[in-house]
């Protein structure tokens, strides 16, 4: 079977994955176009058509959810009507880590013998407490929230509903931190292999376990369907479990490695005439 080559449009988005991060080519080499073009903003048809099949197959589960409420003793208006929200967000989320993982697979499986025998760097080099804490608040906080209003109400549909995709959501991003921190490593030289390190840090970015928190808003400001008094709680675990995770993003990216010199691919050419 025959290499693929990275298209066009993914080669132009690595050269400008590879520039935000302080090194300026022309054209990246093909292992580095291979994993940076996906995720810096290439839309090849392939992947398109990826998400927009993983986005009806979370329509049909939020539809599928919903007939839970057919069930014995289950209220169906009690039922969160954030859940099709939830199901759109784990369908596009597994969507985009599937394509940027199919790459690295095929990155990978290009390089061969050539790759360097490099032990994966260890998890906790690649979070930070704030991360972490966000992960916690998101699905611990979110945990005792929906047991409390389970036990302590009457609103036990709501409850269990909202558990039920919250969980969903904490599968996803478990699966996701999962693959990233258990990755080999994927590189050549010593370029590659600088830019194997980053690549990790910003895939734990793209699983934001703070992003399964906030669609509980939507039955805070439409349905109003939480036990009544839960709603400043309810609001203040999204404000703090998003809080958290943007100062671990901007802790991550301050203390983020820079990019070693060395061959990343064709640079750019010398300006002509530069006084």
């Amino acid at each position: 079977m025959s290499e693929r080559v990275p298209s066009r449009g993914e080669v132009a988005q690595a050269a400008v994955w590879l520039g935000k991060h302080g090194v300026r080519v022309e054209t990246p080499t093909r292992l580095l176009a291979t994993r940076l073009g996906v995720r810096a903003g290439a839309r090849p048809r392939a992947f398109l058509i990826r998400v927009a099949l993983f986005l009806l197959a979370g329509i049909a589960g939020a539809v599928g959810y919903q007939c839970l409420q057919y069930l014995p003793g289950v209220r169906g208006v009690e039922m969160t009507e954030s859940k099709v929200v939830y199901f759109l967000l784990c369908a596009f989320q597994w969507a985009t880590w599937s394509a940027i993982r199919h790459r690295h697979r095929r990155a990978a499986a290009a390089l061969g013998a050539r790759a360097l025998d490099r032990p994966r760097p260890p998890w906790r080099s690649l979070v930070n407490r704030w991360y972490l804490a966000s992960v916690v608040v998101t699905f611990g906080g979110g945990a005792a929230l929906g047991a409390t209003m389970y036990f302590a109400t009457e609103y036990r549909t709501y409850a269990w509903s909202w558990l039920g995709v919250l969980g969903l959501g904490a599968v996803v991003f478990a699966a996701i931190f999962a693959g990233v921190v258990c990755r080999p490593v994927i590189a050549q030289d010593r370029p590659s292999l600088a830019v194997d390190t980053v690549l990790r840090v910003d895939d734990l970015t793209l699983a934001l376990p703070s992003m399964y928190s906030f669609p509980v808003l939507v039955d805070l400001v439409t349905t109003h369907r939480q036990p009544p008094g839960f709603a400043p709680w309810l609001a203040g675990y999204v404000v703090l479990a998003i809080a958290l995770q943007v100062v671990g993003v901007l802790v991550s990216r301050r203390r983020r490695p820079a990019l070693p010199a060395g061959d990343y691919g064709v640079p750019l050419p010398a300006q002509a005439g530069a006084r």
